[in-house]
């Protein structure tokens, strides 16, 4: 009896072949937009409670003590009722997590200042180790400040900064397209 050699794949078997191709790309094509979402929603994070801060410094005429963990992905706001930019027992403090997927980063190069770490400015403090900048009574902040935050995945188009004038407060947001900082507009 005469054996017959296949040569090829049937249609079936093809059909199969493109379908698993199919679903495994359908679900990695989100992740990849979701790295860039995560960096997004992170540098919002951030604005938003900076733009908190400058607001309360206005309202409540008082100084507000900003503080950033970076290795704990994380933001402390302190309303300093007395002025002493110091944390005094029983100021509001209050802590804002950064998402998951969403970190502090070194950049290859900073928006206006120099980037030598994550977060950078003209006349930072440190208090309990955290870099930290103070919103005054007319909404300014006590330095030129720039923080920069990307997506867990090591990718350039994730990076994200924030930028705060000094005199101003003005946050203003900057996305890194591989070579250059360009305004988010978000």
């Amino acid at each position: 009896m005469a054996k017959t050699v296949r040569a090829g794949f049937t249609l079936i078997e093809m059909l199969i072949v493109v379908s698993i191709v199919g679903i495994l790309a359908a679900l990695a094509l989100p992740r990849l937009k979701a790295a860039q979402f995560d960096a997004d929603t992170g540098m919002r994070t951030v604005e938003i409670a900076l733009q908190q801060a400058q607001r309360v410094a206005i309202v409540r005429q008082t100084d507000v003590m900003v503080s950033f963990d970076t290795t704990g992905r994380r933001i402390r706001v302190v309303y300093d009722a007395n002025d002493n930019h110091q944390v005094d027992p029983g100021e509001t403090v209050r802590w804002t997590q950064l998402e998951d997927g969403t970190r502090f980063i070194l950049p290859p190069v900073g928006v206006q200042l120099s980037a030598s770490a994550s977060v950078v400015g003209s006349s930072l403090a440190s208090r309990d180790n955290y870099p930290t900048v103070y919103y005054h009574r007319d909404g300014a902040v006590s330095s030129e400040l720039e923080l920069y935050l990307s997506s867990y995945r090591i990718n350039k188009s994730d990076m994200r900064a924030i930028h705060v004038r000094q005199a101003t407060g003005r946050v203003q947001s900057y996305r890194y397209n591989g070579s250059t900082w360009i305004g988010a507009g978000l």
